[in-house]
């Protein structure tokens, strides 16, 4: 009799808790909007020219003249510098005379050669006096060609004692004297392109795989001396090795001809990344539901049935908070998150738009 009563009680318990879980709940939701968000990271830039040269002379010497100083323009292939070519032009000269004399034999042995052309024809001279004439005239010819390469190497070694400018552009320093000895290892003068200048910026390898992703990459570049001076151009290139030191890799920007800005200087350049929440949305703080661990979730409405959505925590204001994790247009509860469970059964009484 005993067992029949506990049994009883037993039954009209579990009766009782599954009614009360299968009453459905009245829970107000809102249904999300994604947003497109760009991340922005503000670096510090350098400036830096195309063209920096450390120029060096080609051949070893004594600096005989300097024709320009730090800070003077200078066109593509005018003299910079000179060194004393006064022993390459003797053997220069000493190159020319060796060229004319070979020139002299050659045309001689070519005018002995032919006296016996028409007599050999004529089997009056013997045809070995003829092939060591050819073979004095080819002789001749071999080093009046060995001279001449020979005065054409020397021209080029006292051209070489003059020193021009690669590109167009500004001296930027210079770093010898009149007098000084100088070798092909020393950095005489460094000459700086005024054209084509670029900003380079180290960003940080996180941002790495979202601008290898995307196709365009706008950059704002605002110079440190002036602030309203704001260009909107684009990251030009990236460099794909990252520093093993700094964890960063380097960008490139690409200045207009226009840029105020000039080799050297610093700025401030602002990136705007493809976002890398590609699935943020806005909504009330209350429908978000901290967790001991410190991670967040929020709860959903499929089915008439509760689902929870675990999220990651972009921003958070007084009312508001931005995560993401949540699927588009997806009906979120909006209160009362500490009640609920994984399939509670729920009743929308109410929507709102994110």
């Amino acid at each position: 009799m005993r067992a029949l009563i506990i049994n009883t009680l037993l039954l009209a318990f579990a009766c009782s808790s599954f009614i009360a879980v299968a009453k459905s709940t009245e829970v107000e939701v809102i249904y999300a909007k994604l947003q497109a968000k760009s991340l922005e990271i503000t670096l510090s830039g350098n400036v830096q020219a195309q063209n920096d040269a450390q120029l060096a002379t080609q051949e070893s010497g004594v600096v005989q003249s300097i024709l320009v100083d730090a800070g003077d323009n200078v066109t593509k292939g005018q003299v910079l510098l000179t060194l004393d070519d006064s022993l390459a032009v003797i053997e220069l000269a000493q190159s020319q005379a060796e060229a004319n004399s070979a020139a002299i034999k050659y045309k001689e042995d070519q005018r002995l050669y032919n006296e016996i052309v028409g007599l050999a024809k004529k089997e009056v001279v013997a045809k070995t006096l003829l092939a060591e004439r050819k073979s004095n005239v080819a002789n001749s010819k071999a080093l009046l060609t060995q001279a001449q390469a020979k005065v054409k190497r020397q021209q080029a070694v006292v051209e070489r004692h003059q020193l021009r400018a690669p590109f167009d552009g500004t001296i930027a320093a210079r770093n010898v004297d009149l007098g000084e000895w100088v070798s092909p290892q020393t950095r005489v003068l460094q000459l700086v392109s005024a054209q084509s200048l670029r900003v380079f910026v180290d960003i940080p390898q996180e941002h790495f795989h979202a601008i290898q992703a995307s196709d365009v990459v706008p950059a704002v570049v605002t110079p440190d001396f002036v602030s309203n001076e704001v260009m909107n151009l684009e990251l030009s290139q990236v460099n794909g090795v990252s520093d093993q030191a700094s964890r960063t890799f380097q960008g490139r920007i690409d200045l207009p001809a226009d840029s105020p800005l000039v080799s050297g200087m610093s700025a401030k350049v602002s990136l705007m990344l493809p976002s890398q929440q590609s699935a943020q949305v806005n909504l009330p703080k209350a429908a978000l539901k901290r967790h001991p661990d410190g991670s967040y979730s929020v709860y959903s409405v499929i089915n008439n049935a509760v689902k929870r959505l675990s999220v990651r925590l972009i921003s958070s204001n007084f009312d508001k908070v931005l995560v993401q994790g949540v699927p588009d247009n997806a009906a979120i509860i909006t209160s009362g998150s500490e009640l609920l469970a994984d399939d509670m059964p729920v009743t929308v009484v109410s929507n709102k738009g994110a």
